[in-house]
C-alpha cells in the first residue's frame, strides 16, 4: 500500500494510519514525501503527470500495489493508477481530492507559487506557517510528530521545506483519470470537508462515499475510520 500525502504537506501526515494499519492487514505500507516537499528532491516542471511519473520512479517494482491518496496526492494516485508506468496497481482510493476551483481560488494559489519561500526567525513561527499550508491546524492535530519535515534550518533561519512553485498545478482532471483508470477507484472525503463537497465527488463517481468523524484531513483526525474506510473497499 503507497500512501501520498496532499499539496504542502508530507508523508508524516500517515503517521497516525501507519500506526493502526498493522492491527487490520499485513500488507507492506510506503510513504514518501511528493517531490517538493519534505526530504524530496525538487523538479523543474510539477505538472501532474510529471509528479506522477518521479512517484513511479521511486517506488519498489513488484506488486500489487494499492494506492491510497489525499487531497493532491489522491490526483497522483489516480493518474498512477490509469498510467501505471511499471506498477501492478490493483485498486485506488483518492480522498479530499479537491475538484471544484474558483477564479480566486486558482489566482491565490497562482499569485503562492510565484512566491520565493518565506523565512522566519524561529522554527515555532515556521511551524505555524506550515500548519496554515498543510491543513494541520492545532484543531486538527496538536502532535508536532505531525510536522516532521515541513520545515527546515538554512542559515539559522527557518523556512517551509516545501517548494511554492509545485502549487501551480490547475485544476485537476479527474474525470479523464478515472476513464482512463482500468482498476477499481473510490473517490471520498471526510464528512465535514469545507473544501470538497459530496456533490463535487458524485459528478465523478456514484459510488462516492463520506468518511465519518472529520473534515479534509479526515486521516489525521480518524486515523482508524480512515484505515476501516480503505480496507473495507479494498476488501470489496
Amino acid at each position: 500500500m503507497v500512501l501520498l500525502h496532499g499539496m504542502g504537506a508530507t508523508g508524516a501526515v500517515w503517521r497516525r494510519v501507519v500506526e493502526v494499519l498493522p492491527e487490520r492487514c499485513s500488507r507492506r505500507v510506503v510513504v514518501c514525501d511528493l517531490p517538493g516537499h519534505g526530504a524530496s528532491d525538487q523538479l523543474e516542471d510539477y505538472s501532474p503527470p510529471a509528479v506522477a511519473a518521479a512517484v513511479a520512479g521511486a517506488l519498489p517494482g513488484d506488486g500489487p500495489v494499492a494506492l491510497v491518496g489525499h487531497s493532491f496526492g489522491g490526483y497522483v494516485a489516480l493518474l498512477l493508477a490509469a498510467d501505471r508506468p511499471g506498477l501492478d496497481v490493483s485498486a485506488v482510493v483518492a480522498t479530499g481530492v479537491k475538484v471544484s476551483w474558483t477564479p480566486d481560488e486558482l489566482e491565490r494559489t497562482a499569485a503562492f507559487a510565484s512566491r520565493s519561500p518565506s523565512s522566519f526567525d524561529s522554527q515555532a513561527d515556521a511551524e505555524a506557517r506550515y500548519r496554515k499550508v498543510a491543513g494541520l491546524t492545532e484543531d486538527v492535530t496538536g502532535d508536532v510528530r505531525d510536522l516532521a519535515r515541513g520545515v527546515v534550518e538554512i542559515e539559522g533561519r527557518f523556512r517551509l521545506s516545501h517548494d511554492p512553485r509545485s502549487a501551480a498545478v490547475g485544476v485537476p482532471d479527474v474525470a479523464g483519470a478515472l476513464e482512463a483508470t482500468s482498476v477499481p477507484a473510490l473517490l471520498s472525503r471526510g464528512v465535514t470537508d469545507p473544501m470538497v463537497s459530496r456533490d463535487d465527488l458524485l459528478r465523478f463517481s456514484p459510488d462516492a462515499v463520506d468518511i465519518p468523524g472529520g473534515g479534509h484531513a479526515i486521516h489525521v483526525q480518524q486515523p482508524r475510520a480512515f484505515v476501516d474506510h480503505v480496507l473495507g473497499f479494498l476488501g470489496a
